[in-house]
């Protein structure tokens, strides 16, 4: 019985369905692909030409940048100790991430948080105010946007 009653429901919605109806929403599903493609665009224009992306972990404190650490072409380990008062964090940069190992505020949240190596991601100490965040010269942050 209620079967039934699902099939007539079925039947009386789709007679209210034109065919241009489905021909719109299909026009505007392709059409939400459209940014994929251009962002898509832009960066094969950048890499054709030869433009190079450089990403740059960039500390700071209270707003303040206190320390850049160039990743791209990174090698080896590069150590930061920022010191403010009682509290420190040490920002390790390894290859081409960048991740704080080592602080003394009482969450650790920013120690636990996973190294970051694309442009737009951060790391954030609230009690200390530290903010690690990757850079792009080209102003892309993560996901291919440009701001």
């Amino acid at each position: 019985m209620k079967h039934a009653f699902q099939a007539d429901q079925t039947k009386k919605y789709l007679h209210m369905i034109k065919p241009l109806d489905l021909i719109i929403v299909v026009f505007l599903i392709l059409a939400s692909f459209i940014p994929v493609g251009i962002f898509s665009y832009q960066e094969g224009i950048k890499q054709s030409a030869g433009v190079q992306e450089i990403l740059t972990a960039v500390v700071t404190h209270k707003g303040q940048v206190v320390r850049k650490i160039r990743l791209t072409g990174h090698h080896g380990v590069t150590k930061y100790r920022f010191t403010n008062g009682k509290a420190y964090n040490v920002v390790v940069a390894t290859g081409n991430k960048v991740q704080i190992i080592e602080a003394n505020c009482p969450d650790q949240i920013c120690v636990h948080h996973a190294p970051i190596d694309q442009a737009g991601q951060s790391i954030v100490c609230l009690p200390h105010k530290l903010i690690v965040e990757v850079r792009s010269s080209s102003g892309r942050t993560f996901g291919g946007i440009v701001n």
